[in-house]
């Protein structure tokens, strides 16, 4: 092959030398180990400088000629090292090891070694996980030449695991005759992910879990030892597939009464905060034990104070059974255990509270006096409408004192933050430079990305020689990943350009330019500017940049504007279209007068246009109406969007700016852009004041991905758009309405966020958004009900009650006007309490309606309490 040629083999090497380079230069991996083990020490270690300098020349071939080169190369350096740290880090190089499938030829070529080397190289390989777990028979085959005890790192635990089902043998069989069988099982119950296979079985073999229960009867492994395993991983705690499989092995084990007594405490343990599939089990134990008078009353009350605080309510139901069975069973125990069912007062759940009490007061006929003070005092915990029924057991001074508690009319909301000022540019070039390669290398904020681009500005007017020096090594940089995103992309052009070696800025312009929409919009306007702050290096650099925003969320003040172009028009310097035209765009809608005065006093064009816009009053809003997207192939159930009309005097500005400030209609004109939207804090800042222009785009996003249940991907950005400028209009609203509804807890609660800080500033439009939810989970069933109701009790526990009761209270005769969704239940239950917490609520004609029919369901026992609440709170007035 001609690339041979490139491999060169130095003068004066001997003829061992020169028959194993040559072999491996021509990609001979069979004649390796052969050659390798003709050769002495000394010139081994001759051979290492020309093979590293080799495997170097291979890293950028690709070819199938270098694809043989690489796995002799693999060998040769692997018997070439005399260290065995060395040569682990040689077999283990990414590069390399890719290249050999059958690890018996490293055992050839390393076979002249003892024992103890051999088995130093095993460790030392097993360490590095992800190469363990992958090349596991590899240091397999080095343990059993070596004779050694196997290792126990996480990597090769996992990758035994791996290696033990084979096609035409059980899972049993294998493990049998396996050598590592008595040292790898423990290891199972501690190695993060082991186990994960646990729950399955294929045909004609039962399983893991079989395997090792039937292992353990035939004395091959210890019984105790796998029972204890498995409680401690279950205790653990871990994702559901690994919860189940190793359930699984619990019930292939089949523990005797004894077994499940001796392990008390642990079940106990199980209950408080495990997974709920764990929690339950623990309660089926703990429910058998005390069945047969095996578990102490002690025990039992730890176990139903841990069970009745969870959220599950099947969980909570489950253990309010088990109490009522024991005190059943024996009166005499009714003192003990009577006050654990309280716990159940405070849940958030009405019906648990509903079902707690009836047990309470089923049983407090058999209870002491003291007992029976302790649950009226606990009895206050419970809703407005159990409590008179608790007042009717223990007393009327329940009623009594929640009657001198009026409920609050205003909510107690979290003080509404406060825009955080730009931090100037940073002083020196190697702070800045430092701060480039980090935003380089991973995602920051709007503010980061601005920030950083001025101080290259700055730097590169006042030093460009010492900036340059600064970031070479920056650029050099493995770790960098500007490619990754149009953020990182923009940066690149604009240090490439500082260093000299432009990153094709006419190319990014003419790409940003070449196709426009409205969602493009939101990617192109960075890299217009940046190719911008890279011509003009050579062509008149600027001081600094007139589009740096004064606030974090990227608005400018107007008087600070005003004053840097006072400072062009001193320096005589010429803006930056794409820079004055991001300015124009950021400005806050407050101008005071003294910076229209200023402005006035501007002579040059820009300055000129600036004191135009303001006088004018700015960017107007635009005009915006919402609708339901038609039936197409790719929706299947549409989605609710909104229309934006095109800004008064968008023509006057250069593209990307004109798409930016163009009419988007989601529903008559879709975009064929490939609807990939920017929905970041990025987006929002290219226009801080005008959020519903880019929340109608972000909009069509998270619609699309309501439909394949994605929308927490996008759900950070709403924070930051309850914090941006101008009218919080439809968009805005479907946008939160979308966040309330997403799948994780942890999604959504960026939404709550943004409801408390929309509410906080007077800016969350309640009846919206309600009809909003309702729309969207009812009519379209875009959303998922309960979700929302998740989402809701986070708003609640902040003690916005009367913010989410004016949310419900528009919701709720939609949601009752058909078929009634998945989840109303829930949704009247946490209406029923804000509207019990709350001072003010008016009736509601379909709660009445609701409230009037026979029954007893949750959903008109709910409707019941909403119509006491209301009628109160009339009342009250």
């Amino acid at each position: 092959m001609s690339e041979t040629l490139t491999y060169d083999i130095p003068d004066g090497a001997t003829e061992g030398i020169r028959a194993l380079l040559h072999a491996v230069r021509e990609g001979r991996a069979e004649a390796v180990p052969e050659l390798v083990g003709t050769l002495g020490a000394v010139e081994r270690r001759a051979c290492l400088p020309v093979l590293k300098s080799w495997r170097g020349t291979t890293r950028n071939n690709w070819d199938d000629g270098h694809v043989a080169i690489r796995a002799a190369l693999l060998l040769a350096g692997a018997g070439c090292c005399t260290g065995t740290a060395a040569a682990a880090q040689w077999l283990a190089s990414g590069d390399l090891r890719w290249a050999i499938s059958d690890p018996s030829s490293v055992l050839a070529t390393l076979g002249g070694r003892t024992p103890e080397w051999l088995g130093q190289v095993a460790h030392r390989l097993a360490e590095r996980r992800a190469f363990a777990e992958e090349e596991y028979p590899l240091i397999a085959q080095l343990v059993h030449a070596a004779g050694c005890e196997p290792p126990t790192t996480d990597g090769f635990v996992r990758g035994w695991e791996l290696s033990i089902p084979v096609h035409g043998m059980t899972i049993r069989d294998r493990l049998r005759d396996d050598p590592f069988l008595a040292v790898m099982v423990p290891r199972l119950f501690e190695v993060p992910e082991a186990g994960s296979d646990f729950q399955h079985s294929r045909p004609h073999d039962p399983g893991w879990a079989d395997a090792l229960a039937g292992l353990a009867e035939e004395g091959r492994l210890s019984r105790e030892m796998l029972i204890d395993g498995c409680l401690s991983r279950l205790l653990r705690g871990d994702r559901p597939g690994l919860v189940k499989g190793f359930l699984a092995l619990l019930d292939a084990l089949d523990l005797t009464g004894d077994e499940r007594a001796a392990h008390t405490l642990t079940w106990v343990r199980m209950v408080p905060d495990t997974h709920s599939l764990v929690a339950a089990r623990a309660q089926e134990v703990l429910a058998g034990l005390d069945e047969v008078g095996r578990l102490e009353s002690e025990h039992l009350v730890e176990a139903s104070r841990a069970a009745l605080f969870r959220s599950e309510k099947k969980i909570v139901r489950a253990q309010l059974t088990m109490l009522d069975k024991a005190m059943k069973r024996d009166r005499s125990r009714t003192d003990e255990l009577l006050p654990a069912p309280a716990v159940a007062f405070g849940h958030e759940e009405h019906s648990l509270q509903e079902r707690a009490l009836a047990l309470v007061v089923r049983h407090g006929k058999h209870a002491s006096g003291a007992v029976l003070a302790e649950l009226a005092a606990s009895a206050r915990q419970l809703s407005p409408d159990l409590r008179k029924r608790a007042a009717e057991a223990f007393g009327d001074s329940i009623a009594d004192e929640d009657s001198d508690d009026p409920a609050a009319e205003d909510d107690a909301l979290p003080p509404v933050p406060s825009a955080e000022r730009l931090e100037s540019a940073p002083v020196s070039s190697a702070e800045l430079a430092e701060e480039t390669g980090a935003l380089l290398r991973r995602d920051g904020t709007s503010a980061q990305w601005e920030r950083v681009l001025n101080g290259l500005v700055v730097h590169a007017h006042a030093n460009l020689a010492g900036l340059r020096t600064a970031l070479e090594p920056v650029m050099a940089q493995r770790t960098l990943h500007w490619q990754a995103d149009y953020l990182k992309q923009g940066l690149a052009i604009v240090v490439m350009s500082i260093i000299g070696t432009p990153l094709g800025n006419m190319s990014v312009t003419r790409e940003a330019l070449g196709h426009q929409c409205p969602h493009s919009a939101l990617r192109s306007v960075p890299l217009i500017r940046a190719a911008e702050i890279g011509a003009r290096l050579s062509d008149g650099p600027l001081p600094f940049l007139l589009a740096t925003p004064t606030w974090s969320t990227g608005t400018i003040q107007a008087s600070e504007l005003v004053a840097r172009l006072a400072a062009y028009e001193r320096s005589g310097t010429e803006p930056g279209q794409a820079d004055l035209d991001q300015a124009l765009l950021r400005l806050d809608r407050e101008v005071p007068p003294e910076a229209r005065a200023a402005a006035a006093d501007l002579t040059s064009p820009a300055g000129r246009r600036l004191a135009a816009w303001l006088t004018s009053g700015g960017l107007p809003d635009p005009g915006v109406s919402r609708g339901i997207e038609p039936l197409r192939l790719r929706t299947p159930r549409p989605g609710v969007l909104v229309r934006t009309e095109a800004l008064p005097g968008h023509e006057d500005h250069p593209e990307p700016f004109r798409s930016l400030l163009g009419a988007h209609d989601p529903i008559g004109s879709p975009c064929k852009c490939g609807w990939d939207v920017e929905c970041s804090s990025h987006a929002l800042a290219l226009l801080p004041q005008h959020r519903e222009v880019i929340a109608g785009r972000m909009l069509v996003s998270f619609s699309n991905l309501a439909e394949s249940d994605g929308i927490g991907y996008h759900a950070p950005v709403l924070p930051a758009l309850a914090e941006s400028g101008g009218p919080a209009g439809p968009a805005t609203h479907l946008l939160l309405a979308y966040g309330l509804g997403a799948r994780r807890v942890e999604e959504q609660l960026f939404a709550v966020d943004a409801m408390l800080i929309l509410a906080a500033r007077g800016q969350l439009d309640s009846a919206r958004l309600g009809r909003d939810i309702a729309e969207l989970t009812s009519l379209i069933r875009r959303l998922k009900l309960q979700r929302i109701v998740v989402a809701l009790r986070e708003v609640m526990r902040t003690g916005a009650y009367a913010t989410v009761w004016a949310v419900l209270s528009a919701a709720l005769p939609l949601l009752l006007a058909g078929e009634a969704p998945h989840g109303l239940s829930a949704i009247l239950t946490i209406a029923a309490e804000c509207a019990e917490q709350s001072g003010t609520c008016e009736a509601i004609p379909e709660i009445n309606e609701l409230a009037a029919r026979s029954g007893s369901s949750q959903l008109v026992k709910q409707a019941r309490r909403i119509k006491s609440a209301t009628e109160i709170s009339v009342k009250g007035r």
